[in-house]
């Protein structure tokens, strides 16, 4: 039966879809300030949080998976810097939305449908996803950098082995 050795890998994306996906409905929420984009947004953002940590804490095991290795030594501290950094905004974000829902239910239970949130809500919700969704970018561009990007010399990286080209290939 097939293994998966590490599960960083997998889990990585998770995060990466549910907070970009977060961070649009978040904008789609500050347009429309209606409680369906903030209910999206929320769900999203719970998803991508906890993905995120799923994603960080495998990490660790992959982190010794690739231990000796050049790329891993080169951008492993700032890849790891920045998941802390795109969990940290992510949970703000989360923070501020759990927050400003259950305290609209307390104090507006009977809210019309078609009431709009509170504007500076909006904004500090989707500046930070927005910015959760910057970051966890940049943390897959370094994950990607460390298996198959950049050689350490700055060159890129080529396949193993070159194909061989046959007499029909076009060129």
């Amino acid at each position: 039966m097939y293994q998966i050795p590490i599960l960083h890998p997998v889990l990585v994306h998770f995060p990466i879809a549910f907070l970009l996906l977060a961070a649009l409905t978040a904008l789609a929420w500050l347009v429309w300030g209606t409680s369906f984009w903030r209910q999206v947004t929320l769900i999203l953002l719970v998803a991508g949080f906890l993905g995120g940590i799923g994603a960080y804490v495998t990490g660790e095991a992959a982190e010794e998976f690739g231990k000796g290795d050049a790329r891993v030594e080169l951008f492993g501290e700032q890849h790891e810097s920045s998941a802390l950094l795109t969990l940290v905004t992510a949970g703000m974000a989360l923070f501020v939305l759990t927050a400003y829902t259950r305290t609209a239910r307390r104090l507006f239970p009977s809210q019309a449908s078609g009431a709009k949130d509170m504007p500076m809500v909006r904004v500090v919700v989707a500046v930070l996803a927005v910015a959760a969704a910057v970051l966890v970018g940049r943390t897959g561009h370094l994950g990607g950098l460390m298996v198959w990007g950049q050689r350490v010399d700055g060159s890129q990286a080529q396949p193993s082995a070159e194909r061989p080209h046959s007499e029909h290939e076009e060129h």
